[in-house]
């Protein structure tokens, strides 16, 4: 289930940006969108990254990790550089192992 809630979160993530930013421009017309052009979202591996890291430490350790979350099997091997603790590179290693 928190699985699910996990993906379904990453979702919304991705496309609420979008519907905001045409709702703002509804009615404009076509015009430049340089000169106002959005910063590039967060990836959402990166959002995620930071909603685990609770203490905001810049790293994800498994007690940081939800308890059934999917990546807990694969942590070891996500930590490449053996520290205990996932930096946001080897998160999303260990994610693409999914």
């Amino acid at each position: 289930m928190k699985i699910l809630h996990t993906l379904l979160l990453s979702v919304t993530a991705a496309f609420v940006p979008v519907a905001l930013a045409n709702a703002q421009h509804a009615g404009h017309g076509a015009h430049d969108h340089s000169a106002h052009a959005a910063k590039p979202a967060a990836t959402d591996s990166e959002a995620t990254f930071k909603r685990f890291d609770a203490n905001n430490d810049g790293f994800v350790t498994r007690q940081e990790l939800p308890a059934k979350h999917a990546l807990l099997p694969h942590f070891d091997m996500s930590d490449t550089n053996g520290d205990g603790k996932l930096d946001l590179n080897e998160f999303k290693r260990g994610l693409s192992m999914l």
